[in-house]
């Protein structure tokens, strides 16, 4: 007796499969081969999850939850549109797990999968009142309360898109100023590419080429003493921190985990989102809220899904006997 979870992303895949108690058995990464479409992309996945049925002498599946970026259509099983999938268009993803395993699948924004693994899990476990931000290549959100997510009328927790500055730089929904195109993995190596003054940067040493930098040479530039490279964490920082602080003062949580890529930048980017919260936000609110780094790493999203799986069996079940 088993579940099967799976964690889709624009470049790596996880799979798993967990036991009846939701501990993983058995768990697979994979590269995302995107740029070869949907059709491709879901037969690996189905293959993989194939594979750790047979090794893990699974005799039979309760479910399979999957997370996958959106927006998307929860209750009919589709993708929408996934912007880092290119072709993922309408995709009923259910149906497809659903022909091939014989059992229920459901689907969610794998961003709330990350923040419901860190819940159960993660620096998150026990805590009433929560708000995950994953700050990677895009900027996402998660809102978990008592262990539940909370996904409004579906697609709740769009933390990236909040505006922190309307006459700001263009983000990849279409409008100007979005946290996501302030504070993002993408943003931040924008931001430094765009600067006068970059190639008198240590941050040009470890890219080697003004195209090449990542927000992870922005990041190694300052731990340098670079000046250019701080002040755009510092910058980072206090845009984040302004999304963070508005989350706060509408949510009044009592924690916020910041997970993703980004996070690991460590104190160049907690300092300045802890000090700017403490500015910004409502003074009772930001005295009520710790702000913590996530402690699951890249298998947040997977834990999730397994969990996701077991709530909507055991659901399903005690549904059935009622």
């Amino acid at each position: 007796m088993a579940y099967l979870g799976v964690d889709i992303g624009g470049t790596k895949t996880i799979v798993a499969i967990a036991d009846d108690s939701g501990e993983i058995i058995g768990l697979r990464r994979l590269i995302t081969p995107r740029s070869e479409g949907p059709a491709r992309v879901l037969g690996e996945i189905e293959a993989s999850l194939q594979s750790l049925i047979e090794e893990t002498v699974a005799e039979k599946i309760y479910c399979i939850a999957i997370g996958c970026g959106g927006p998307l259509d929860r209750e009919k099983g589709i993708i929408l549109t996934a912007p880092n999938l290119p072709g993922w268009d309408n995709l009923p993803l259910s149906a497809y797990f659903e022909n091939a395993f014989g059992v229920r699948t459901i689907i969610d924004n794998d961003v709330n999968l990350m923040a419901l693994g860190e819940a159960v899990k993660g620096a998150g476990s026990g805590v009433d009142y929560m708000a995950y931000f994953n700050i990677g290549t895009g900027i996402g959100g998660g809102i978990v309360i008592n262990g539940r997510l909370y996904r409004g009328c579906g697609n709740a927790g769009e933390f990236g898109h909040q505006i922190i500055l309307p006459e700001g730089p263009r983000c990849l929904c279409g409008r100007h100023g979005c946290l996501e195109a302030l504070a993002s993995g993408t943003s931040i190596a924008r931001r430094a590419r765009e600067c006068e003054d970059i190639s008198r940067s240590a941050i040009i040493r470890y890219a080697t080429s003004a195209a090449s930098i990542t927000a992870e040479h922005v990041a190694l530039a300052a731990r340098d003493g670079d000046e250019l490279a701080l002040r755009i964490w510092r910058e980072t920082g206090e845009y984040l921190g302004l999304g963070v602080a508005n989350v706060v003062n509408i949510l009044n949580p009592r924690l916020v985990i910041i997970g993703g890529g980004v996070a690991n930048a460590g104190d160049l980017l907690f300092e300045p989102v802890r000090r700017t919260v403490a500015t910004r936000a409502m003074k009772r609110l930001a005295s009520d809220v710790t702000i913590l780094p996530g402690s699951l790493g890249e298998k947040a999203g997977i834990i999730g899904a397994i969990q996701l799986a077991m709530e909507s069996h055991l659901s399903n079940r005690e549904e059935a006997t009622k």
